[in-house]
C-alpha cells in the first residue's frame, strides 16, 4: 500500500514538472509559426499603384478650322486677291512635356488653308493658300482638378506660305489661345477643345480658329 502511494506520489510531481515545460514547448511552437507567417506576408510583393491621370512627355493633336478675319493676300500681275471669311482647314501637332498639373512646353507644327479669290477681268475665282507654322511655345493652368484643367497658351514661330501666286510672304508669327481639357479613365489620354488667335507679321493677317484636342502622354 505505501509502495502504492510512492508511485502514485511521483508521478504526480513528474506531471507537475512536465507541464510547465510542455506549455513553455507549445507556446514556442506558436511563436516560430506566427514569424514564418508574418515574413512571408513580409516578403509578399507590393501591388503596384499607378496614377489616376498621367503627366510628362506628350503628344498632342489638332483638327479644327480657322478663318482670316483681315485680308492677308497682295495683288501680283494685275490680279487682286482677298481672304474669304470662309474657314479653312487646320491640323497641328504638338510635342512637350508638363511640368506637374500646371505648366508645359512644346514644340507644334500646324497646317492650314485660308479660303480666298481672285477677280481678274471682272471674275472670281478661287485662290487658297496653304500656311505651315512652326512655333515653340508653352502653356500654363489657370484652374486645375484632377481631370479638368482651363489653360492659356502662348507661342512664336515662323510660317512658310505656297503658292507664290498667293502673294502671301514667310515670315514671323505670333499665336496665343485658350481652352479646356479632361483627363479621360483611359489614363494616358486627355481630351479638350481650344480657340486660338494667330497674327501674321509678315503680311499683316489675324487668323482664329476652334479645334477639339486630343493628347496622349507617354
Amino acid at each position: 500500500m505505501r509502495r502504492a502511494w510512492v508511485v502514485s506520489g511521483g508521478a504526480l510531481v513528474w506531471l507537475c514538472l512536465m507541464a510547465p515545460a510542455a506549455a513553455l514547448a507549445e507556446e514556442a511552437a506558436g511563436g516560430a509559426q506566427d514569424s514564418e507567417e508574418q515574413g512571408q506576408i513580409t516578403g509578399a510583393p507590393k501591388a503596384q499603384v499607378f496614377e489616376e491621370v498621367e503627366r510628362g512627355f506628350f503628344l498632342r493633336t489638332t483638327l479644327g478650322a480657322a478663318m482670316a478675319v483681315t485680308d492677308m493676300f497682295g495683288d501680283s500681275a494685275g490680279v487682286k486677291r482677298e481672304s474669304t471669311l470662309w474657314p479653312g482647314p487646320v491640323v497641328g501637332l504638338e510635342i512637350g512635356y508638363d511640368f506637374g498639373q500646371y505648366a508645359s512646353l512644346h514644340l507644334a507644327a500646324q497646317g492650314q488653308q485660308i479660303i480666298g479669290v481672285q477677280e481678274r477681268n471682272d471674275r472670281e475665282s478661287g485662290a487658297d493658300a496653304t500656311l505651315l507654322a512652326l512655333m515653340l511655345g508653352g502653356r500654363v493652368n489657370l484652374v486645375t482638378s484632377q481631370r479638368v484643367a482651363w489653360y492659356l497658351k502662348v507661342g512664336a514661330g515662323w510660317m512658310f506660305t505656297w503658292p507664290e501666286l498667293a502673294g502671301l510672304d514667310s515670315g514671323f508669327l505670333v499665336h496665343g489661345g485658350t481652352g479646356v481639357e479632361y483627363a479621360t479613365k483611359l489614363r494616358h489620354f486627355t481630351v479638350g477643345l481650344e480657340a486660338t488667335a494667330q497674327y501674321d507679321i509678315a503680311n499683316g493677317g489675324l487668323l482664329v480658329g476652334l479645334s477639339p484636342t486630343l493628347k496622349y502622354v507617354f
